[in-house]
C-alpha cells in the first residue's frame, strides 16, 4: 500500500502538539488533529464535541446523536501509560456509556486514541478490559495507538492532515522528490517571502504568506514579521519578528534594542494570561530575530468578523466574553508598564474548541511610539500624530482599540472616533450601560476614556450576562 510519505519526509513526532500549543493547549490541538484525521480516513464528517459543561464522554463522533454513533476518545498520553492513564480510560468509557443511556443514542464503536505505545502488562490489561466491556455492553472497542495513528496519517487521503500538524516542509504535488526550499541568509538586505526558509544559526523557519515588511522613515532599518513553521531543530508553529540595520545609525541600534526588550518582557511574563512565550532570540551583527509561540486556530476575523452587518444577540454575547478574556492579557501588559497598541481582528488567534482568544504576538509592547503606528481601522487618535499636548500611546490606547474592535465586530461598521452610532441602534437588546462604556472608550481624548482595564472588563462581563439572558427589551 502507498504510505503517502514522500522522499525525505521526517517521521511524525506527536510532541509537535505540545511544541505548537504548549502544555495547556496540546490536548485540544491533538483533538483537533484527530477530528480531521477521522474525517479523512472514514470519508464521513467527524464532529468535535464541545464541553459545555460536559461533553457526554465524547471527543469526536461520526453519526447522529438521535440514533447511532461511533466515538473517538482522545487521550494525549505522550509520557507513558500507567495506572493513572488506565483510570482515565475507564472513566471516559463509563461516561460515554452513561450518557448514551440517558440521552438515547447508541454507541456502535468506541475508539481510544493515544499517541504512545503500551508495554506488555498494559497491553494485556487493555486486551482484557476491552473484551470485558464489549461483552458487557456490546460496544465494539478499538485502539489507535501511536503505530495506528502513524499508519493512518500516512494514508494518501490523510496527507493534508499530516502536513498541517506534523509536516514542516513545503508540500509538493508531484511524485518527484521534494524541492528544497530556498534558504534565506542572515544578511539584512534580503526580503522575506512566503514559502521560503529563513535560517538563523541552527534554527530554520518556513515562512508563511503573511510577511510584513516596514522600513523606517530614514530607511536605516527594516522591521519584518511573519507566521512561520520552525523546521529545525524541532517542529513548531511560531511568530517571527525581526529588525535589521541597513545603515549604522542610532535609530537602527535603538530599534534592535527595543525588540530585544520585547523578548525580555515576554520572558518575564512567561506565558501568563494567554500571552505568547519567547522560543528564541537570534542575535546577528546587524539583526535581531525573536521567535515566539503561536497557538493553532482561526483568527478573530474568521470567527466573529467584522462582517457586513450586525451580529445576533448570542454571538454578540460571545464577542463580549472574548473581549473580557483579551482584557486580561492586556491588563497583564499594563501591570508591567507596557501596552500592546496593535490590536486588530487578525492579531488575535481563537484557540481550541472553546475559541479562547490569544494575542498572536506582543504587538508594540516595549517598542517606542511612532506616528501612525498600529493597525488601520483600529488606530487610536493619539497614534496618528504624536505631540506634546496629548498623552503618548499607552494603556488607554489598548482600551480604545479593544472598544473599536468590539464595536466594529458587533455592528459591522468601523467606529468614528467621538461620533460613532450606538451599538444598540443596530444590535437589538444591547445593554445601554455597555454601549455607553464603549462610547467613552472611543473618546478622542485619552484622558476621557475609562481608567483601568479591570473595570472595563467587569462591565463587559455584566453586559455579556445580560445578553445571554435575553438582552434589554
Amino acid at each position: 500500500m502507498d504510505s503517502g510519505f514522500g522522499i525525505g519526509e521526517p517521521p511524525i513526532n506527536f510532541l509537535a502538539h505540545h511544541q505548537r500549543a504548549g502544555e495547556a493547549g496540546a490536548r485540544e490541538d491533538f483533538e483537533q488533529m484527530l477530528g480531521q484525521l477521522v474525517s479523512a480516513v472514514t470519508g464521513h464528517q467527524a464532529i468535535l464535541v464541545h464541553a459545555n459543561p460536559g461533553d457526554w464522554g465524547i471527543d469526536v463522533l461520526v453519526g447522529d446523536l438521535n440514533g447511532s454513533v461511533v466515538i473517538w476518545q482522545a487521550k494525549y498520553f505522550v509520557k507513558g501509560f500507567g495506572e493513572s492513564q488506565k483510570k482515565q480510560v475507564r472513566e471516559s468509557f463509563e461516561s460515554a456509556w452513561k450518557y448514551a443511556g440517558q440521552e438515547g443514542h447508541v454507541i456502535t464503536k468506541w475508539v481510544l486514541c493515544v499517541p504512545c505505545s503500551m508495554d506488555p502488562p498494559t497491553t494485556r490489561w487493555w486486551q482484557d478490559w476491552s473484551k470485558r466491556k464489549h461483552a458487557e455492553t456490546g460496544v465494539e472497542i478499538e485502539l489507535w495507538d501511536e503505530t495506528g495513528l502513524r499508519r493512518r496519517l500516512g494514508l494518501p487521503e490523510a496527507a493534508a492532515v499530516r502536513r498541517a500538524y506534523y509536516e514542516p516542509y513545503r508540500h509538493v504535488e508531484t511524485a518527484d522528490p521534494p524541492v528544497i526550499p530556498l534558504t534565506i541568509s542572515t544578511s539584512s538586505d534580503l526580503a522575506w517571502r512566503g514559502g521560503e526558509e529563513a535560517c538563523f544559526g541552527a534554527d530554520c523557519y518556513l515562512l508563511h504568506d503573511d510577511v510584513v515588511e516596514v522600513f523606517s522613515s530614514d530607511r536605516s532599518w527594516v522591521w519584518r514579521e511573519a507566521t512561520a513553521d520552525r523546521v529545525e531543530p524541532s517542529p513548531a508553529r511560531v511568530r517571527l519578528r525581526h529588525v535589521a540595520a541597513l545603515r549604522d545609525t542610532s535609530a537602527a541600534t535603538d530599534a534592535r534594542r527595543a525588540l530585544v526588550g520585547q523578548a525580555t518582557l515576554l520572558s518575564d511574563i512567561a506565558g501568563a494570561r494567554r500571552l505568547p512565550r519567547p522560543l528564541g532570540v537570534h542575535m546577528g551583527a546587524k539583526a535581531v530575530t525573536v521567535a515566539s509561540t503561536l497557538p493553532s486556530g482561526p483568527v478573530w476575523r474568521e470567527v466573529f468578523g467584522p462582517g457586513p452587518g450586525p451580529l445576533d444577540r448570542l454571538t454578540a454575547a460571545a464577542v463580549l466574553a472574548a473581549a473580557v478574556r483579551l482584557s486580561e492579557s492586556l491588563g497583564e501588559l499594563h501591570r508591567l508598564g507596557h501596552s500592546h497598541r496593535a490590536l486588530s481582528p487578525d492579531a488575535i488567534v481563537m484557540t481550541g474548541r472553546s475559541r479562547d482568544p490569544v494575542l498572536r504576538d506582543a504587538g508594540l509592547a516595549a517598542l517606542p511610539p511612532r506616528p501612525r503606528e498600529g493597525s488601520d481601522g483600529y488606530r487610536a487618535p493619539e497614534q496618528e500624530r504624536l505631540g506634546p499636548h496629548t498623552p503618548p500611546p499607552g494603556a488607554h490606547t489598548d482600551l480604545y482599540q479593544l472598544a473599536a474592535l468590539v464595536h466594529h465586530t458587533l455592528t459591522g461598521h468601523p467606529p468614528v472616533p467621538g461620533a460613532s452610532l450606538p451599538v444598540r441602534a443596530t444590535v437589538e437588546g444591547f445593554p445601554p450601560a455597555v454601549d455607553d462604556l464603549l462610547s467613552y472608550a472611543l473618546a478622542l481624548d485619552p484622558r476621557r476614556r475609562p481608567r483601568g482595564m479591570a473595570a472595563f472588563a467587569a462591565a463587559l462581563s455584566r453586559g455579556r450576562r445580560e445578553l445571554s439572558r435575553g438582552g434589554v427589551s
